[in-house]
């Protein structure tokens, strides 16, 4: 079992925001962290739904409202180590695919009534913003790693890696909902692992610390995309309102749908995840993982024609409670459940997600 106890893995960041969504390749689950032996093939394949029913603005406020988004997303990964001078090192190839699941929309728990209409008209009150998406194959994902220290006898290594993803994939500047960045994406990443209590060969209680830092290109084929607007009930004024004035909005949607050509650029991003995963059944290396996960930055800005820059509302600041379950169920076979819970997302919807990893060693 001592062959097959590391079993590389990457689930799926499902960041997913109104212009530009933030999908990254490396989201490592505990047991990353874990030398393996080398010439080992690993291969991963993921299947990732995840449901939002509630949006974070930047300022931390959350609207609960009608916000409807789900997607699915299916993930293959490939994992080939070997040794080099007496240092084991690898390479990764990840190639995810996301189809979003029935109609998506953002929940507006109040849309203000137009400029220039009398003192007091009431706003159009709640309503939604409805987002029309592009499914298909999202960036792959290459990556090289190695360990320069590890002690077996308290399983105590560290393990660094550097990713690159090319903006090639499917994406559709006149959506809101892409799984594609399209921007060329780098990242340096360090894990840590080290062993609390018990043996690693037996029951054992580990700590492992994982830290990412990403960097990002642009988007010269974007669009500035705003979606069409609806509002839950129009009060009776409006059509008065219209009567007057025709460019007054007396029924739905309020707003249509509109694209300006743009130019999307993103401010890097750094990622923090803390695992503590418990080994209680050492015959099947069953584990338990609850973790924590934090992101910072990742502001999004598009830059227009005429050179004016548009805060895109977009950002890579989620706090996540996790859970993940891992067993082998044959001595070449490993299964993995991993359960995501947002507390809190500044500019994305705060997702709800169970991930289930089927992976194979030989």
């Amino acid at each position: 079992m001592a062959r097959i106890r590391y079993l590389a893995a990457a689930s799926l960041a499902l960041g997913l925001c109104l212009a530009s969504p933030c999908a990254h390749a490396s989201d490592p689950w505990p047991g990353e962290a874990i030398k393996p032996p080398p010439n080992l093939n690993i291969i991963l394949d993921y299947n990732a739904f995840a449901a939002a029913g509630s949006y974070g603005q930047t300022d931390g406020m959350v609207d609960h409202q009608h916000t409807r988004i789900s997607v699915y997303v299916q993930a293959l990964r490939y994992i080939h180590t070997f040794d080099v001078e007496g240092v084991l090192a690898g390479v990764q190839l990840y190639v995810p695919h996301a189809s979003f699941i029935g109609n998506q929309q953002i929940g507006l728990s109040d849309i203000p009534a137009p400029a220039g209409l009398p003192p007091g008209t009431p706003s159009y009150g709640a309503g939604h913003a409805s987002l029309n998406h592009a499914d298909g194959f999202g960036q792959p994902s290459f990556s090289a790693f190695f360990f320069p220290y590890y002690d077996p006898r308290t399983s105590t290594g560290l393990v660094l890696t550097a990713w690159v993803s090319p903006p090639i994939g499917s994406y559709d500047s006149e959506t809101s909902l892409n799984y594609n960045q399209n921007l060329w994406t780098g990242e340096l990443e360090a894990g840590l692992r080290t062993t609390l209590a018990g043996q690693p060969d037996g029951r054992n209680l580990a700590l492992e610390v994982w830290g990412e830092s990403y960097f990002y290109g642009s988007n010269g084929g974007a669009g500035l995309v705003s979606p069409a607007v609806y509002a839950n009930s129009i009060p009776p004024i409006y059509q008065i309102y219209h009567e007057i004035d025709p460019a007054v909005p007396a029924s739905n949607p309020l707003r249509a749908q509109s694209v300006t050509p743009a130019r999307f650029s993103m401010q890097p991003t750094e990622e923090l995840r803390v695992y503590l995963p418990y080994e209680f059944f050492p015959k099947t290396l069953a584990t338990i993982s609850p973790g924590f996960y934090q992101s910072f930055g990742g502001k999004g800005v598009y830059k227009l024609a005429d050179g004016t820059k548009v805060d895109s509302g977009t950002r890579t600041d989620e706090t996540q409670l996790r859970l993940i379950l891992s067993t082998y169920i044959a001595p070449h076979w490993q299964i993995a459940v991993n359960g995501e819970y947002d507390v809190m997302a500044h500019g994305g919807p705060l997702y709800r997600t169970i991930d289930l990893r089927i992976g194979a060693v030989f």
